[in-house]
């Protein structure tokens, strides 16, 4: 199942675990690597499922961000981990082979504060119509859910006034998100 909630093993800048464990709030201040996984869920129409981060969350408040995402705690398989968090944050139990792995990405997102939240990324992808009255949200992470038009995002995105609505992300994340996501519109 893995360790502790609030502890996370330690990676070195090329990704690979240490064995080091430590504290949540150690590894944010310290800003140090650790794994995370996010999984996109995407219905039949091409629409992408998007959270808006509650006002209490560490990281970025208040933004638009992927459907799901979460630590991976110490001894914790990232499909293991995905499938936690779908349960945990909406309450969906899905099978591990609905889980699509699309990429692994190392970044360090930035904080609002300034600093760095350097993560593994295990990206996942979920094909499912999902009626949102259905869902149990978890209201300390999650204050909204909606359905977005795959494109209309990737405008967003694009739009540095309209990105500044969501969650922040380093690098070449949202481009080979966007590709991936494109790959499985027809599918």
């Amino acid at each position: 199942m893995g360790g502790p909630i609030n502890q996370y093993e330690i990676l070195d800048d090329q990704g690979h675990e240490t064995g080091q464990i430590l504290d949540r709030e150690i590894v944010h201040a310290q800003q140090l690597w650790h794994e995370v996984v996010n999984i996109w869920i995407m219905n039949s129409r091409g629409e992408v499922l998007l959270q808006l981060r509650a006002p209490g969350v560490e990281l970025s408040p208040n933004v638009w961000d992927v459907a799901v995402g979460s630590h991976v705690r110490p001894g914790e398989d990232p499909l293991a981990a995905a499938q936690r968090c779908l349960q945990h944050e909406l309450g969906l139990t899905i099978a591990p082979d609905n889980l699509k792995h699309l990429f692994n990405i190392q970044a360090g997102n930035p904080m609002a504060d300034g600093r760095k939240h350097k993560v593994l990324g295990h990206v996942f992808l979920v094909r499912r119509d999902i009626n949102l009255v259905d869902i149990t949200l978890n209201k300390e992470k999650i204050t909204q859910l909606a359905w977005k038009p795959l494109v209309e995002i990737m405008g967003d995105i694009g739009n540095p006034e309209a990105a500044k609505h969501y969650f922040p992300r380093d690098g070449s994340y949202y481009p080979r998100l966007f590709d991936a996501l494109q790959s499985q519109i027809n599918l």
